[in-house]
């Protein structure tokens, strides 16, 4: 996923989806002109936006503890979390498995929104003590909001809309239940999808009322909830269609190697013109060194193609690039989705096996779909 890295917290890589930027303006927006105004008229436009933006600011951290809460119960129950990202409509813990039982898929559930429960009582508490001793008004009804907001995170993460932290409750419950993960996961996504429909109806009523902006709001988070809802799905049939597939069967062994020292113009020449691969391996002797494609043939105006190698253009490969045949065709694809790796090599012993593409993946998964597997 694009966005920016912002480091380390406890082990996990935390980011920001460029969405996020868009969301974190709407939120300042609102309260320094609406919320914050309408409760205290009293306050000065200048102190209103100060309030606005530390107010995002803590929301935003309040969401980071709630996701990072999933993230060590994930981390305690033996599942691994590759990082938390903070996007348009929230946060999402990016587990790389689902979770091994319906027990587990519950506690790792609910926690979230226990954690903003405990935020909300933490941040009122704050707040009255600020009130009791004088505290100024601004910092005061700053920890007011947050207290609300948290509590209102809370709730509305246990409404059961696949998938929040209530569908993903009701998940578990069904999972328990029915001990099939495929059957409770389409139920809880057709309630996720129903419970996202059901805002964007509301969301046009309200604007209909008069309400723009609330109304709006409830339209993008219905349309956002619908659409992860389907994709939580089908993702689920999608890893179920590359379970157990080794990455040795949809490899691809003819992707021409490339020579570091061959320069620009004979690899657009005799490889880029001739085929359809979006990247290929760079060799040096007999070991992999990095992968080349057109897009960074187009850093290179063409008048300097003679003169300047492969080598000196090439992306260098590290551990994202590598995987090995024995590994599972869902890591694969996990890797292919980020948007910086064109294409995996499969490599042991420091020799080049074969290279895998999302175009082979996608393929297997669109014939295992199409037989019912």
């Amino acid at each position: 996923m694009g966005g920016i890295k912002l480091g380390k917290l406890l082990g996990f890589e935390i980011s920001i989806d460029w969405s996020w930027l868009l969301i974190f303006f709407l939120v300042v927006y609102t309260l320094a002109s609406g919320y914050f105004p309408h409760f205290y008229p009293d306050l000065d436009v200048g102190t209103s936006w100060g309030m606005g933006i530390l107010a995002a600011l803590l929301l935003f951290a309040s969401v980071l503890v709630h996701e990072l809460s999933h993230s060590i119960m994930s981390r305690r129950y033996g599942t691994p979390v590759k990082g938390i990202t903070l996007f348009l409509f929230g946060g999402v813990s990016q587990m790389s498995d689902e979770p091994k039982s319906a027990r587990e898929e519950f506690w790792m559930a609910i926690v979230g929104p226990l954690t903003s429960f405990a935020l909300a009582a933490f941040f009122y508490l704050l707040g009255g003590i600020g009130e009791g001793t004088n505290w100024p008004l601004p910092i005061v009804a700053v920890l007011g909001y947050l207290a609300f907001i948290n509590l209102l995170l809370g709730a509305f993460n246990l409404l059961p809309g696949f998938p929040l932290d209530g569908g993903r409750i009701l998940r578990s419950i069904i999972w328990g239940a029915t001990n099939d993960l495929t059957k409770a996961t389409q139920w809880a996504s057709y309630t996720g999808q129903g419970f996202g429909y059901a805002l964007m109806a509301f969301g046009f009523f309200m604007i209909l009322t008069g309400n723009l902006i609330g109304g709006l709001w409830l339209i993008f988070i219905g349309w956002f909830l619908t659409g992860a809802a389907r994709q939580s799905y089908e993702q689920l049939l999608i890893r179920r269609a590359l379970s157990g597939v080794r990455i040795e069967q949809v490899m691809t062994t003819d992707v021409p190697e490339v020579p570091a020292d061959l320069n620009i113009r004979q690899f657009v020449d005799e490889q880029l013109l001739r085929h359809e691969y979006s990247c290929y391996p760079v060799m040096m002797g007999d070991k992999v060194v990095g992968v080349v494609g057109a897009e960074e043939v187009r850093t290179v105006p063409s008048d300097r193609w003679d003169f300047t190698r492969v080598g000196d253009i090439m992306h260098r490969i590290d551990g994202e690039y590598e995987v090995t045949s024995e590994d599972d065709a869902w890591v694969a694809l996990t890797r292919l989705s980020s948007e910086n790796v064109c294409r995996l090599m499969v490599v042991e012993d420091n020799h080049l096996k074969g290279t895998v593409g999302r175009d082979s993946v996608f393929k297997l998964i669109q014939t295992k779909l199409r037989l019912g597997l």
